[in-house]
């Protein structure tokens, strides 16, 4: 289709042709925006309509609540550049001069439009002025709420931020296509859409509870434990002082507190508590001075200490195991993580019931997949008080059983390499998780095993 007289002076005009109009329906709900037009699209002069569309259709739309004749859909860029998929860069200015023109040139948003889902950087940038990687591609605001600032409407914002009636979420995710490269981000891609419904119904995100700003009497029976402190590089984890903790035994008003360094502490009772961190090494230090106990065996002996980083890669190996992300998944908290300079409280707060919700949902997953709880409680969970002392004062080895061991390893990956590329038919790098995934998910026909619950 040859593109209207209002794409003249876009940096992208090109040709001229390979125009494709967005697909609006007022009234709907929903509004998903892409990033620009396939071949397929410009064939048939309608957004999502080739394999990344019919993807949206069949699997992602399901998990919203959604069918296609009930949203509106379209792309933030409605053009096929030099007609190719290839876009400059999302960060150059030729970009975002091309997006700000086809918004002004081309977007309507439809009336009684309530939501509208981001596919990856180009949408983003265009309707919230930021990306959904943030400088990085596994986490960023992936999976979180942004207001739409199309038209300006512009206003402080209360952060986490929770949308008013007035406003106009986008939520940011990546763009379907990018599944077929990199298909490990299926599973957190399928947890976005299925936010859709919560969102329109106002269950998702909530607003942070009421914390405390001094402790319990007792140390609560579970518990999560964090820990803000400031560490000078190259020093040991043990002489990182101490700022401010926070603790949540539960997710409503009053059942998190966020303590200054100074504060008073929790007494112990005979119970010996399960405490939750997110990487161990930098908490249990804190949590044993404050203790009055050593880190070295009292702390482990009174405390039953277990680490959402091990315990999510038990089950999800070769996902990010940051909060950031963690909190994509099963926080009920829109992201908070921008927050640690500008409220820290807040931040403090919201990682600790943010880590509650994230252990409440791993514990879940480890109940319906008892394989991974048997690894997580015979040999993650006993390891990580030597993984903790190793962080802490070094780890004794033998340089020579290393060596040799190594040595095993180089070995068994050669020979699995060589077996590899026998089995391929070409040089195929083991080593890489896109090569890897392209023969095992396409030419092999294999598919996940597991889903999260």
């Amino acid at each position: 289709m040859k593109k209207p007289a209002s794409c003249a002076g876009c940096p992208l005009y090109g040709t001229g042709e390979g125009f494709v109009p967005d697909e609006l329906r007022d009234g709907a709900a929903v509004f998903v925006v892409g990033q620009n037009p396939g071949a397929d699209e410009e064939a048939q002069g309608r957004p999502f309509v080739g394999k990344t569309g019919q993807m949206m259709e069949s699997k992602y739309l399901k998990d919203a609540g959604l069918a296609r004749d009930s949203i509106s859909v379209g792309n933030a860029l409605r053009c096929r550049w030099n007609n190719g998929n290839d876009l400059p860069p999302i960060h150059q200015t030729l970009s975002r001069d091309a997006l700000a023109h086809c918004a002004r040139a081309h977007l309507r948003i439809p009336d009684g439009t309530r939501l509208i889902v981001a596919q990856g950087d180009y949408a983003a940038v265009q309707l919230t002025g930021g990306t959904v990687s943030d400088g990085d591609k596994s986490t960023g605001w992936r999976g979180y709420l942004r207001p739409c600032v199309i038209p300006q409407t512009r206003r402080p914002l209360v952060e986490p931020w929770v949308p008013e009636r007035s406003d106009l979420p986008v939520l940011l995710t990546v763009h379907l296509a990018r599944l077929f490269r990199e298909p490990w981000y299926t599973l957190p891609t399928r947890l976005d859409w299925a936010k859709v419904p919560r969102i329109l119904k106002g269950t998702w995100p909530r607003r942070p509870p009421r914390f405390n700003l001094v402790p319990p009497d007792t140390w609560p029976e579970v518990f999560a434990f964090d820990t803000e402190f400031w560490h000078e590089e190259g020093t040991a984890p043990t002489s990182a002082r101490l700022i401010r903790w926070s603790a949540s035994w539960g997710t409503g008003d009053g059942e998190t507190c966020v303590v200054e360094a100074r504060g008073s502490v929790p007494s112990r009772t005979r119970l010996i508590p399960r405490v939750i961190t997110q990487y161990a090494p930098a908490d249990v230090h804190h949590l044993a001075r404050m203790s009055g106990m050593n880190w070295r065996d009292e702390v482990w002996d009174s405390y039953l200490i277990e680490d959402t980083v091990w315990k999510h890669a038990v089950l999800w190996s070769d996902h990010p195991h940051d909060l950031n992300y963690l909190g994509s998944l099963y926080s009920s908290f829109n992201r908070w993580k921008h927050l640690a300079d500008a409220q820290p409280v807040l931040y403090s707060g919201l990682d600790a019931v943010g880590l509650l919700e994230v252990d409440q949902a791993l514990e879940r997953e480890l109940r319906a997949d008892p394989h991974s709880a048997t690894v997580w409680e015979t040999i993650d969970r006993p390891a990580l008080k030597a993984f903790v002392t190793a962080q802490y004062r070094g780890l004794r080895t033998n340089p020579q059983r290393v060596k040799e061991v190594l040595d095993q390893t180089n070995a068994a990956a050669e020979d699995a390499t060589l077996r590899a590329q026998a089995i391929a038919g070409w040089p195929i790098n083991i080593g890489s998780d896109q090569q890897v995934a392209q023969r095992l998910y396409e030419i092999e026909g294999l598919g996940p095993k597991r889903t999260l619950r």
